[in-house]
């Protein structure tokens, strides 16, 4: 808040003020996850056609469709963080707020598995350079280490933000709403994620990992 995967990228979208769009990227997996065949550390992630928010009214008929994997990271609800975050913060049930300061690597908040938190517009700083950052947005920073059985994970996040993932030994990745990005599988190393605002503005995220053993 104030003060840093490959196979398929799933696109949904959602119809709250936290989620203009959410994303699913994928590390390795099985066909039953209907997932690409990855390499021994990495695979190519790639985005699939989208098109208008799907109709969440009733269905034609009544017959079930076949939308694929789902990852559901629960039910919507919103944390109330105080007077700084007026009006509560988007998240699911069993989401944790951010914690102040997650404004770089040491301070990341830990995803287990859930991390919701709004991306703010700086304030003028004491100092010489009071003024430098202000109006600029901050970036926030969530952190996960992969258990030693994981073969494949999963990371859903929401809201109209860029993700910059970093982990050792690895190059960075950016993700967005329109990236196809290669995401490494890293064992007994830190993900590091920075969280960016993709609008310069005040934006609510929510960013989800799901592990498969």
């Amino acid at each position: 808040m104030r003060k840093t995967f490959g196979s398929r990228l799933f696109v949904a979208f959602a119809g709250s003020a936290l989620v203009a769009a959410a994303f699913l990227v994928a590390c390795s997996g099985s066909d039953d996850q209907e997932v690409m065949s990855p390499t021994p550390d990495a695979s190519k992630a790639s985005l699939p056609e989208t098109g208008p928010s799907p109709d969440t009214g009733v269905q034609e008929t009544s017959a079930p469709k076949d939308s694929g994997p789902v990852y559901d990271a629960g039910a919507p609800t919103t944390l109330d963080g105080g007077d700084l975050y007026e009006g509560g913060v988007p998240c699911v049930v069993g989401g944790a707020l951010e914690e102040e300061p997650n404004d770089d690597p040491e301070h990341a908040n830990t995803l287990a598995p859930t991390v919701c938190g709004v991306i703010f517009v700086r304030d003028a700083d004491a100092g010489t350079n009071a003024d430098a950052d202000a109006g600029k947005t901050e970036s926030d920073f969530v952190t996960f280490t992969l258990k030693p059985t994981t073969k494949s994970f999963f990371l859903q996040f929401s809201g109209k933000v860029n993700l910059h993932l970093t982990v050792e030994g690895q190059p960075a990745v950016d993700i967005s709403a329109t990236s196809s990005p290669t995401l490494p599988l890293v064992k007994d190393k830190p993900y590091y994620i920075e969280i960016r605002s993709s609008e310069d503005k005040r934006t609510p995220w929510r960013v989800t990992l799901f592990e498969n053993q």
